[in-house]
């Protein structure tokens, strides 16, 4: 995921952290602030299909959000930088409002 000139200096870790944020208070506003303007933006929700671009992607997320904040915990983070990017591949523990609180 790319972010806004707002969000350029920001690291790949700080990018992460906002996301997962935004997600977890289902603000949809900060969290499409986080995506790259370019329309060849993509995002595939567990299960689903490939969507591409801004007005596919937020209205996926418009959808999750109508039962409220999604609390995601990463997992197993495995993270590669070099000078062009940063790849961060990890496992999702999803926990939606009407789960009861995280098992440890």
């Amino acid at each position: 995921m790319s972010t806004k000139s707002s969000k350029l200096s920001a690291s790949a870790e700080d990018a992460e952290h906002a996301f997962y944020d935004a997600i977890g208070r289902a603000d949809l506003e900060s969290l499409m602030a986080l995506w790259a303007d370019d329309e060849e933006i993509a995002c595939i929700h567990p299960g689903a299909p490939r969507l591409q671009g801004h007005a596919a992607i937020r209205e996926s997320w418009e959808l999750i959000f109508e039962r409220g904040p999604v609390h995601i915990r990463p997992r197993h983070l495995h993270v590669t930088h070099n000078l062009l990017g940063a790849v961060h591949s990890l496992i999702e523990e999803i926990k939606t409002p009407d789960e009861a609180s995280w098992q440890e």
